[in-house]
Formats: structure tokens, sequence, C-alpha cells
């Protein structure tokens, strides 16, 4: 055989031995995050606004985020005004936080969350920043709206658990510019126009026209602080010819939030939403420190049977609003707290999931369940193959 021939079979018999995954590889907890608890499992919404001027974003899950004209700038401090690319995350179900890897701590200690979304803004692919007297307005839906809420921060670290820190109480009015934030010290509002009608050609009457044209349509007419025409247009969608009108009137969308004089960023609509000013692109979490008067020193311990096949096990436990790691303790059972040396503080009655994930030659493996939360208990959980897809389905049953 060629010499040359044979050194480069050997080298690629040796690239392919190196690629392949060891099946006595028992995962790490960074390979575990990276492949099946993180932020690239939820929907990343895509908006194209126009920052000459004022642009209203409404989420799939609700999430309204007001921003003004020109209120983006580069890396150099320069204003942008042009065409600017926003990505909307909304995690506002007990789902979102597990898949995405959520967790809700902060300083070893357990938060209620209200809801969390990341907003991100870019201009020909670089990051952009809020300028310096800018901020979004958002409101973020709610079913319960919980009082003494603060606005944390959030990143990721390098082996991929999540941190919250500098919390803002948002019913705490210092810092904040009022006059871009209410109408005469008694109210603000979310506000969007546009000045169309429109024919789909082939329908006469609006309600037989196709809903995916319909919805387009409005998703058009209502995108950023609404369309508006300087003159009479058309363009297809898919196979449909949609015909749009300029009107001399225009049709607005408006929702008003009453507050008082000297409050903040922390106000409630009829609608139960939050609704608070964000003075910083990434993520925003809207969160207090566990405040539950059945909370109290529990004995709750979770043994994973074959625990000692895998080098890491990820324990986590999620309620309504929390979403708390567990902790591997001296006798290898696991717990909600931060050492051996103290018991987690949790409410009574509530229930809760218990998860245990873990990986091993390149597979994922997985158990729950459901509990009420008690003063003392054993939970006994045992790790079999599964994959993100399987999990992510089962969570969705069962959550």
């Amino acid at each position: 055989m060629n010499m040359k021939y044979s050194i480069a079979i050997i080298t690629l018999t040796l690239i392919l031995a190196s690629c392949t995954v060891n099946p006595e590889d028992k995962g790490s907890k960074t390979e575990l995050l990276n492949f099946v608890y993180n932020e690239e499992n939820l929907e990343h919404q895509k908006y194209t606004i126009d920052t000459r001027v004022d642009n209203i974003i409404e989420g799939d899950n609700g999430t309204k985020i007001k921003i003004k004209k020109e209120s983006f700038v580069d890396t150099k401090g320069n204003v942008i005004k042009d065409t600017v690319t926003i990505s909307l995350i909304e995690a506002l179900d007990p789902l979102s936080m597990v898949m995405g890897n959520l967790t809700t701590t902060y300083d070893g200690q357990p938060l209620e969350s209200g809801g969390m979304i990341q907003v991100i803004a870019t201009f020909n692919g670089e990051n952009l920043e809020l300028a310096a007297n800018k901020n979004l307005l958002v409101a973020v839906p709610s079913d319960t709206l919980l009082p003494g809420m603060s606005i944390f921060e959030g990143a990721r670290d390098t082996i991929g658990s999540f941190n919250w820190f500098n919390p803002v109480p948002i019913d705490d009015p210092s810092g904040v510019d009022l006059e871009d934030t209410l109408a005469d010290d008694i109210q603000f509002e979310f506000e969007k126009s546009h000045n169309i009608k429109y024919l789909v050609e082939g329908f006469e009457k609006q309600e037989d026209q196709p809903i995916e044209v319909r919805d387009e349509v409005s998703r058009i007419a209502w995108e950023g602080a609404g369309l508006k025409i300087n003159a009479d247009s058309s363009l297809m969608i898919d196979t449909f010819e949609v015909k749009f009108f300029k009107q001399d009137t225009l049709t607005f969308w408006r929702q008003e939030f009453n507050v008082n004089q000297g409050t903040n960023t922390f106000i409630t609509d009829q609608n139960l939403s939050y609704v608070f000013q964000m003075k910083k692109l990434g993520w925003a979490n809207i969160d207090r420190l566990l405040d539950d008067p059945r909370t109290t020193d529990v004995d709750l311990f979770v043994n994973v049977k074959n625990h000692e096949e895998f080098d890491f096990v990820y324990a986590t436990m999620i309620t309504k609003n929390m979403y708390l790691p567990g902790y591997q303790q001296a006798d290898n059972t696991y717990s909600f707290t931060h050492g051996d040396y103290e018991k987690p503080r949790l409410p009574v009655g509530e229930k809760a999931t218990i998860i245990v994930t873990a990986s091993k030659g390149g597979k994922t493996y997985f158990d729950f369940q459901t509990i009420e939360i008690a003063e003392s208990q054993k939970v006994e959980l045992n790790l079999n193959e599964s994959s993100k897809t399987k999990i992510e389905k089962t969570l969705e049953e069962s959550l």
C-alpha cells in the first residue's frame, strides 16, 4: 500500500475515534444543559421596526413592549435611525422555565416569578444597547399579581446555570422619568394606528376570506406603531392578491393604564399585567423572595436509585412560580438548598414536580414525580433513557 495513503487512513481513523462517544462517558452538567435544558428550546420571536418612529411590539403570549423612537445605540454610542431587528423570548409558564433552564434563585434564596422576558436588539448583525436616556415600557400578563415584586437582571454563567441579580423594586419611584412614563401624571398608554382598508381579490365578504390571509393582513396593519400608506397599493399573500386603500382617517388601538401620582414602574391594568420599565436589554425577571405564609423548614429528600451510574444528575423542582435547582448531599440524596447544613424553606401544601435528568454515552436519562410538599417526605426516582423531545412532551402534559 502507498505510504501516503496508509498515513491518511490512520489519521482518519484517529479522527473518527476521537469523535465517537465513549459508551462509558457518564455525562457532565455542561453537556446536559447545552443539549437538553437551554434557552434555544424557547421561541425567539423576531420583529423588524423602524427606529425613527415610536413602536409597539406584542408577543405571542401577550407581552407588550413600547419602544420610543431613537432608543438604541451601537457600541460606539451612535444613535441608530434605521431598521432594527428585535428578538423577544417570553418565559411565562413552568414548562418554559424548565426547558429554558431558567431557575429562580437569588443569593441562594428561592424566588417567586411573575414571568421572564428577554429583549435583544440588533442592527446589521451587531447587538445594540439602550440609549442612556431611554427605556422600554413593558406589560407582562399574569393570572395572579403578587405584591412586593422587583425586576431582576439575568445572565447565564460559563457552565449553563442561570443567575439573577441587581433587583430593583418595581414599586420604588426613585430614578424613574415620570414624564416619559405618565400622561398628566395619572395615566400612560400603549397606542398604535393605521390608515388602511383592504380587499382580497375574489372575496367580496371579509368573513369569507382565508383566515391565514386575514391574520397576515392584521399583523401587517398593526406591526410597530401601525401601517401608514401614502397611496393605494397591493401585495401577494401566498397566492392571494391583497389591495390596500389609503384612508383619510386613522384607526386607533389604545390601551390605557391608570396610576397614582408618585408611583413608578409597577402598575397593573384591568387585564392583570405587570407594567414596568426596562433600562437594559437582555433578560428581565419579575420576582420577589419567597413570601408564602405556608413556608417553613422541611425535610425533603430525593433518592435517585441509579445515581451512581452517572457523574452528574440534575435535580430540579418546579412549582407554579418557582424553579429551584437541587443539591447532592453527602449521603447522595438530593435536596433543594445549597448545603447539608441547612434545610430547604418551602411552602407546605404547594404542588411541585421533582425532575431528575442525566446523560451517559451521549444519551439522555429522565424521571419525574409530582408531589404536594410536606414537612417531611422522601421521593424515590429512577433514571430511564429518554430524549429532549420526550421530556418536553411529558412535562407539557404534566405541568
